[in-house]
């Protein structure tokens, strides 16, 4: 038998091994976190700190910075364009967030189903992950092409004269929705089938021989059994509709026509490097911050709430 002091020599021994094992994990820890940190603060934190003190600044990129107070806020109060852009927005979230949610959930649900050759599917919906908003953008000018797109054609089999799509007033913020729609399903599709893979088979037959029919089992027991995956997916596409619509907007409309497509991301674009007011942009890009903060902050209330409950 071991002596009490060759216990706590034994004792002693493996808590200095502990010591050195936890120095090596905080040594390794510092290595692989440490660049994404510096990253992290180059590309993110720095731009978002300068940008706010912008805001409070006269600059024409050229020229030198002039600090002047609340005035660009304040210009905000007296933009006549400032509200049309901010409702331009709205529009962009109201027609864009709904269709892509319960979209992307029946198509992930569809997809779901074990049947031999749905792979292919797969890799179809997917395919829009792996191509540029510039490659979208190119391939969506032809298909709402107003004389050789395919939509138009399809139309005019039955009768109807399509309109210009892009060059149209009423139609192209529409247009932009619809490519935006197209570009954010496939992360919506894989957020829903990650989240399907928990629900239990069992769940869905006892169900069925019950009596429920499919579409039953679908909004009754499924889509509640994904209410996590779907507060996740509304708060991604909220932020996917503020900003995704500028890149698409700039690359094929330039925000047009007559300013059609021209949301709050875009305008303070415009401002920034168009008219070269850089402080006012900051403070535009501030306003449409504080509006995401006032959506996002239900969200955020919300998915606390069923933690707790659950």
């Amino acid at each position: 038998m071991q002596s009490v002091a060759e216990v706590k020599q034994e004792r002693k021994s493996q808590i200095g091994q502990r010591k050195k094992l936890k120095r090596n994990d905080r040594f390794w820890l510092t290595i692989f976190v440490s660049p994404n940190l510096f990253m992290y603060t180059l590309f993110i934190l720095v731009p978002s700190i300068a940008g706010v003190l912008l805001s409070f600044c006269e600059w024409n990129i050229l020229g030198p910075i002039n600090w002047v107070g609340l005035d660009n806020y304040r210009r905000l109060m007296d933009d006549e364009l400032l509200v049309p852009a901010f409702i331009r927005t709205l529009k962009f979230l109201a027609l864009g967030v709904l269709p892509t949610v319960f979209g992307g959930f029946l198509l992930a649900v569809l997809l779901n189903w074990k049947v031999k050759g749905i792979g292919v599917f797969r890799a179809m919906f997917f395919l829009p992950l792996t191509i540029s908003s510039a490659v979208a953008g190119i391939a969506w000018s032809s298909i709402f092409n107003p004389e050789a797109g395919w939509i138009n054609r399809a139309l005019k089999i039955f009768g109807i004269t399509g309109p210009e799509w892009l060059a149209s007033f009423e139609w192209a913020l529409p247009s932009v929705t619809i490519i935006v729609i197209w570009l954010s399903l496939p992360l919506v599709i894989i957020l829903y089938l990650a989240g399907l893979q928990r629900i239990s088979p069992e769940i869905l037959e006892a169900a069925a021989l019950d009596g429920a029919n499919a579409w039953q089992r679908v909004w009754g027991i499924i889509f509640p059994c994904v209410s996590t995956t779907t507060i996740l997916v509304v708060a991604i596409e909220i932020l996917a509709f503020l900003s995704s619509p500028f890149e698409i907007s700039l690359l094929m409309v330039q925000g047009g026509p007559l300013d059609a497509t021209t949301s709050l991301a875009y305008y303070a674009y415009k401002m920034a490097f168009e008219q070269f007011e850089v402080g006012y942009s900051a403070a535009l890009v501030m306003v449409q911050f504080f509006a995401l903060l006032i959506v996002a902050l239900p969200i955020i209330q919300f998915r606390r709430y069923r933690r707790k409950k659950g």
